[in-house]
């Protein structure tokens, strides 16, 4: 197996894969259910139909590392020719004889491939997590390559503007503005700008579908995306089967959302000195909505380290998820919980330097909120 040194490698070494695809091909796509996760399905959705003239399965999967042993035996009952993994962390010695690639972007550990069950990621040759592509990045060049006719710039720039790496990819973005000019009118590409623009919304609105309807919204979000692939302003208006159903999931997570960033001020814990907030999520039916409105605190206070918290009872957890806005303050968030987890026993997670999430154990959060402090004091940042 040839390794890969570059993206271009990849590029090359995924589409020598996806040419083999035939008419009669039973085909699987297995994606993480965010933002990156969905728009990459939806590209690798399109590349595939165009080649063979049918639509591949595809099934969403709550986190990056969430491939369970009953997920593997579903895959292999159901006899798939090919299964892609997007997005998620999928070690291919662990998935038996299944046949296809991994196509990934998170930093990993360990992991073999198979010659039949290929593994990339830009992590073994880019060593610095800020200047890692998302997976969204990579599907989207691979399709324009292979059918450069397709106008889905659109489709990767919400994948990429949710992974926080508008600023390494604004190529996608000046096609955005050449393609769709009615969706993106701005002058100066860079994160902050396109997260505040109307073009922001998209991606609140392709991940309000697994925040309302798990796995479900999830597939419906990409499945708006493939049927509006030529029309965004069909996808934002809610004018097809599937992205009228998104639209609606939008307006609720939006209302909610809303509410959230009218009582942070009130109820919030500011910690200035650090400049740090540790915030409670209310109560909701809407899943994921940790990560989402840390998310938007972290727009509305883009110098702060944000960390919103949601109590798991039932498991006596609590869930936390941390951001930050690399652009205005430089501060590696995986490096904090790592020397935080050889403190506390309980803690587990991991993600990228400027989003990760974490679980601990009720009894241990007083503990992880006293050892995250003072990590950050020590950076004096």
């Amino acid at each position: 197996m040839k390794r890969i040194k570059n993206l271009n490698d990849i590029f090359e070494q995924v589409e020598s894969i996806i040419k083999k695809f035939k008419e009669n091909n039973k085909i699987c796509i297995v994606h993480h259910d965010d933002s990156d996760g969905c728009t990459s399905c939806a590209l690798l959705y399109i590349i595939i139909y165009n080649l063979t003239g049918n639509y591949p399965d595809i099934i969403p999967i709550r986190g990056p590392n969430d491939i369970k042993k009953g997920l593997i035996s579903k895959l292999k009952t159901l006899n798939y020719d090919y299964v892609i993994f997007l997005d998620v962390t999928a070690d291919p010695k662990k998935l038996d004889s299944l046949k296809g690639f991994v196509l990934d972007h998170h930093i990993f550990k360990d992991i073999e491939e198979r010659e039949e069950m290929r593994y990339f990621n830009p992590c073994e040759f880019e060593k610095d997590d800020e200047k890692v592509v998302p997976t969204s990045y990579m599907c989207y060049k691979i399709l324009i390559d292979l059918f450069p006719d397709e106008k889905v710039a659109w489709i990767a720039g919400i994948g990429i503007t949710e992974d926080h790496r508008v600023d390494i990819c604004k190529e996608v973005f000046e096609k955005i503005k050449k393609e769709n000019p009615e969706i993106l009118k701005l002058k100066k590409i860079n994160q902050e700008n396109i997260e505040k623009s109307f073009f922001g919304e998209l991606g609140d609105m392709v991940r309000s579908g697994r925040m309302i309807k798990g796995s479900d919204g999830a597939k419906n979000a990409v499945l708006a995306m493939v049927e509006c692939k030529n029309r965004p302003d069909k996808f934002i208006n809610g004018l097809t089967q599937h992205s009228s159903a998104l639209r609606n999931f939008y307006e609720k997570v939006k209302y909610r959302t809303e509410g959230v960033l009218d009582e942070i001020e009130k109820t919030g814990e500011f910690y200035k000195k650090e400049k740090v907030i540790f915030y409670e999520s209310p109560k909701t039916q809407i899943k994921s909505a940790t990560s989402f409105f840390s998310d938007k605190i972290r727009q509305k206070y883009p110098g702060w380290i944000v960390c919103v918290t949601n109590k798991d009872k039932k498991n006596a957890q609590i869930k936390i998820s941390i951001r930050l806005e690399q652009t205005v303050r430089k501060v590696d968030l995986v490096s904090i919980l790592e020397n935080i987890k050889k403190k506390i026993d309980s803690l587990k997670g991991g993600g990228h330097r400027s989003a990760v999430g974490a679980f601990v154990n009720i009894d241990d959060y007083e503990d992880f909120k006293k050892e995250f402090l003072n990590e950050v004091k020590k950076l004096g940042v």
